[in-house]
């Protein structure tokens, strides 16, 4: 009995001698793991602190003019103010400083009927004064590149297209004959149109809503009709004299450009490639002939409502702000979103409606106002000029985080549905072969570009014919355009 007693004692003695080999190289394995993580978490972050575009730093000691068209606010900034978008402009002119020994120089470029003129001067003249140029959505491109004014991004050395800060899907779209000229990347902020609306308005009639605008845009229900029958609900006749500025509405805003936006959020473009490969109007072609004219008509019927106050023209009667508490929703440009910040105003924003849910596989689309970067062809030193691009691109981040903060401001900067939508409406930026060279003829540019001043109230003209009265001479330009382009390469 002893010697069963002993044995049992021996090998719970070994047993327990194991466990605690097994434990102390349990906590030796634990805190080499422990080690290996910390330097590997260490290695990483310093890692994320260090990495750089593919161009070496260097010193040019020299100065990149960028001639921006409308918005060099979004460009370049002075030390000055104190707010969070100003420090985010100066902190990466201080990087791009640092790295190249590159100081920024942004130059506003004017109105449009100077615009084209200067910048064509400058690179005739070879004087040195546009080192880029971030111009128009459409503006004068096409004959920037047919006169041989910009460089294509193809033979440009120092531009990691690659990287993800490069939108090359949108670049592609505007593409011709395979060469690219206009670039698009986070350097760009984009500038495109939104619908915002009052949420305190919007409780109003939350039971006629089988569930919110957010979830409607998740669950891609948000469609032309759905916001048309969300407006319709909404009409207050304020003195009983008939519709008048002094109403309450329930949708209101500009109704020239920013209508354009529907198009695009149809999934509707204005010219395509045919089956020869010629690029021809396509926005009343057999395809998309039957949606065009439903979505002209249900627009058309909308500015006649009493529910709709849109503005025609800049001398037409005053809109109906957002601030004022009188229009639910109001068709707006996200860099007007700002102005919201100075009033005590609870808005979202949804982007445009797509057509029906059929188009849940496209999604939203969002046309991007805010031009492109473009290069020219004489410039007086073109390592500079890409790598100051490349590297603004590259550190473009903290920007756009700031512009989230100054375009939502304190009411929604918080809200997580907005940031949501926001950054919906800018995954679906896209643009159009069409809009993009439309200044190629009057008949496309002032025109069919227009299309939507269809669906003013007044408008008797029909669809079809309005159209057809301008697609041959457009056709024909455009034609003429891309056959001169392949003469001259």
């Amino acid at each position: 009995m002893k010697l069963y007693v002993k044995i049992i004692t021996l090998l719970l003695a070994i047993c327990c001698l194991a466990t605690a080999f097994v434990a102390c190289d349990s906590e030796e394995q634990n805190t080499e793991n422990e080690q290996t993580t910390t330097t590997e978490e260490s290695t990483t972050a310093e890692e994320k602190l260090e990495v750089h575009p593919t161009i070496t730093k260097k010193n040019y000691n020299d100065e990149c003019y960028v001639h921006v068209f409308e918005r060099v606010q979004l460009l370049y900034t002075e030390e000055g103010e104190d707010d969070v978008m100003t420090e985010a402009l100066f902190s990466r002119q201080e990087k791009l400083h640092d790295y190249l020994g590159v100081d920024l120089v942004g130059i506003q470029t004017g109105n449009l009927n100077v615009y084209g003129t200067d910048f064509t001067t400058a690179v005739k003249n070879k004087d040195g004064s546009v080192d880029v140029l971030v111009c128009s959505a459409y503006v004068s491109i096409a004959d920037f590149i047919l006169q041989g004014y910009l460089r294509k991004y193809n033979d440009l050395e120092g531009i990691n297209l690659d990287a993800d800060y490069w939108k090359t899907d949108y670049m592609e779209e505007v593409m011709i004959e395979g060469d690219t000229y206009l670039g698009y990347s986070d350097f760009n902020i984009f500038n495109t149109h939104v619908i915002s609306f009052n949420k305190k308005m919007l409780e109003q009639y939350s039971d006629a809503l089988d569930e919110s605008l957010y979830d409607s845009v998740r669950n891609y229900r948000w469609t032309v009709d759905k916001m048309i029958s969300l407006a319709n609900l909404v009409y207050i006749d304020a003195t009983a004299d008939g519709k008048s500025a002094d109403d309450t509405f329930g949708i209101s805003g500009n109704q020239w450009i920013p209508f354009i936006g529907f198009l695009h959020a149809s999934n509707i473009p204005l010219v395509e490639e045919n089956e020869k490969g010629d690029y021809q109007v396509s926005v009343y072609n057999e395809k998309y002939q039957e949606k065009t004219t439903a979505l002209v008509d249900k627009l058309h019927a909308l500015s006649k409502s009493d529910s709709a106050w849109f503005k025609y023209r800049i001398e037409d009667t005053p809109l109906i702000p957002m601030t004022s508490g009188r229009t639910l929703m109001y068709i707006e440009g996200t860099g007007g979103l700002v102005k919201y910040l100075d009033y005590d105003i609870d808005f979202g924003v949804v982007p445009f409606p797509m057509f029906d849910e059929s188009q849940k596989d496209v999604g939203y689309r969002s046309f991007n106002y805010d031009g492109f970067i473009t290069f020219p062809s004489y410039m007086r030193n073109e390592s500079m000029s890409v790598e100051t691009i490349e590297l603004l691109s590259f550190f473009s981040e903290p920007v756009q985080t700031a512009y989230y903060e100054k375009q939502l401001g304190k009411q929604v900067a918080d809200v997580p549905d907005d940031r949501e939508m926001l950054q919906i409406v800018w995954d679906g930026i896209c643009t159009d072969f069409g809009l993009a060279y439309s200044y190629v003829n009057s008949s496309l540019d002032k025109n069919l570009y227009m299309l939507p001043v269809l669906t003013h109230a007044n408008t008797t003209e029909n669809i079809a014919s309005y159209v057809k009265s301008y697609e041959r001479t457009a056709n024909t330009a455009l034609i003429k355009w891309v056959k001169s382009y392949k003469a001259k390469q």
